[in-house]
């Protein structure tokens, strides 16, 4: 199996005052399972407490199950439209799935604000923009 054009995977989540941590936890399970964890206590505006849950992949084995479990969903197929808009001028990917339907065990592409929010740092040499976009369209073509 080869290896994929990405030095790491990151997901980050907010667990609100009003949510159960278990359960979003449950929703980075099915988005990124198997990665290192951190959490991060933050106060909302309003004094509420927020949980930062941060997961990240980096060895190659843990990259491929997550971007093959993304496939398989159609995740990596939904970021075709737009994927220039996605990438920043570090080479990272950004899109967000959906954390409710991750909750209930399915993928789908974020519609509103309570999402997971997912970074893919692509490797491409030279790290130019035109690298990274080459590199990018291959991730996300049929057979990635």
């Amino acid at each position: 199996m080869a290896s994929l054009p990405i030095h790491w995977i990151m997901a980050r989540v907010y667990c609100q005052a009003t949510e159960e941590a278990e359960r979003v936890v449950q929703a980075l399970d099915t988005a990124i399972p198997g990665a290192t964890e951190t959490r991060e206590k933050l106060e909302g505006e309003f004094g509420n407490p927020v949980l930062v849950i941060t997961r990240r992949v980096d060895r190659s084995e843990g990259i491929r199950s997550v971007w093959d479990r993304w496939q398989a969903a159609n995740v990596v197929q939904g970021l075709r439209e737009g994927l220039e808009s996605r990438i920043d001028e570090d080479g990272v990917l950004h899109f967000r799935i959906d954390k409710q339907a991750a909750c209930a065990g399915g993928l789908t592409p974020a519609r509103g604000a309570d999402a997971i929010d997912i970074q893919v740092k692509l490797k491409a040499y030279p790290a130019k923009r035109e690298e990274i976009l080459k590199v990018a369209r291959g991730l996300v073509a049929e057979g990635g």
